[in-house]
């Protein structure tokens, strides 16, 4: 079945090369919807949906940028207008059943808009930009492939055809791939590498259970996203180190109150352990942290990464935010607790061991949880089988609760 790819470009700029690309795309079997980007200078080729309905879209008319340009604006305002018109087309066109793959082409400004484009638009829809101005900050949480060109996008020449005809390519295989629809409910799972090898042991027995786990290392605005989107059945938040940020690098306390947020928001059932409470995590080496964590316990995790050892005050703070946010979630709540230690640098024989530090997490939970909020103490290490099977057999127990 033909898929529908629409590309955003600046067409004063790009309009041959997006040509080209129309035309592999459409000798492929599939359609496009060209949308022209650009506010100064003539298109070269016809858009399907041309630059003054992008500007509308944004806002403003284009006359109107075109005057302000001319009398000294900063470039970046009528970028902005471009910006926040196809933002709103493209997500009117996915809405509408009328895009399948998104791709541009461009330089920096280009890139700016087109990415821009595939943010709007939610993880799963295949999304490739061909630049000449690569920066990972146009990525964002998205699921966007970058592609860099070896040469300037100004004009066709062999090299460029065949790297604009391999994007063509690209775009076109990562639209025509299908994978069938789960009816499994969909489990975000956080961790990170010294909580992994719980998250290996709780993958296969919720897949034994009929769940579709899903894992997010590191940082979790992607799971948020598809929490938002309704794509998310249920959360084990096994590591929830990042309320500890905002301690680490001196930040206001109000942005830990972001992490947890969204599921409570949403109803869905959650486990939630502390997972990496043990330490903060900074950039760098030993020599470069803040000097006020340089008398902590370190352990260098990798070349670039440093962990500091909590203190028993900063770990009850973080269960203090873990157990309000747990108090206002809209749905079933659990805390588990693991007795043994919070990773993998956290337990009997490793120099983050703390049990008194770890032990204010048990404290503050049980002062401060309400009644509608399960506390499951396990004595065992984070990364051991039991603890992964009483977070499993836990979550059971509350995703029962709302139907699922």
């Amino acid at each position: 079945m033909p898929k529908t790819i629409v590309i955003p470009v600046t067409l004063d700029t790009k309009g041959e090369e997006t040509n080209y690309v129309k035309e592999e795309i459409e000798r492929k079997g599939h359609t496009t919807i060209v949308i022209d980007v650009g506010v100064l200078g003539k298109p070269i080729i016809k858009a399907d949906i041309p630059r003054e309905e992008v500007a509308q879209a944004g806002g403003k008319s284009l006359p109107e940028l075109i005057d302000a340009a001319e009398k000294g604006a900063d470039r970046i305002e009528g970028t902005n207008t471009m910006i926040k018109g196809v933002e709103k087309i493209v997500k009117e066109l996915h809405s509408a059943g009328k895009l399948d793959g998104i791709m541009s082409l461009g330089g920096s400004t280009g890139t700016a808009i087109g990415t821009a484009a595939m943010r709007a638009l939610p993880i799963g829809v295949p999304k490739l930009m061909v630049t000449t101005w690569f920066n990972a900050q146009y990525v964002g949480t998205k699921d966007i492939t970058m592609m860099q060109t070896p040469a300037d996008i100004l004009g066709l020449n062999s090299v460029m055809r065949k790297t604009l005809a391999s994007a063509a390519g690209a775009i076109v295989g990562m639209t025509e791939a299908e994978v069938p629809e789960r009816v499994k409910p969909l489990i975000g799972i956080t961790a990170l590498g010294v909580t992994t090898p719980a998250v290996m042991k709780i993958k296969p027995l919720l897949e034994k259970g009929g769940y579709d786990p899903i894992v997010f290392h590191s940082k979790t605005q992607v799971l948020d996203e598809l929490v938002e989107e309704g794509r998310i059945g249920g959360i084990i938040d096994l590591t929830t180190f990042e309320v500890l940020i905002p301690l680490a690098f001196h930040l206001p306390e109000e942005l830990a109150e972001s992490r947890l947020r969204f599921a409570g928001e949403k109803g869905l059932p959650q486990v939630i352990a502390p997972g990496g409470l043990d330490m903060l995590i900074f950039p760098g080496t030993k020599e470069t942290i803040p000097p006020e964590y340089k008398d902590r316990i370190l352990h260098t995790h990798g070349p670039d990464t440093v962990l500091a050892r909590t203190t028993k005050d900063e770990v009850g703070w973080a269960a203090k935010i873990i157990s309000e946010r747990a108090n206002r979630a809209g749905g079933p709540v659990a805390i588990v607790i693991p007795l043994r230690g919070f990773s993998a640098v956290d337990k009997e024989g490793q120099h983050f061991y703390d049990p008194e530090a770890d032990g204010a997490f048990a404290e503050m939970v049980k002062d401060t949880v309400g009644e509608r909020v399960d506390i499951v103490e396990v004595d065992a290490h984070i990364n051991h089988e039991d603890f992964a099977k009483r977070v499993v057999d836990t979550f059971d127990k509350i995703i029962k609760k709302v139907g699922i």
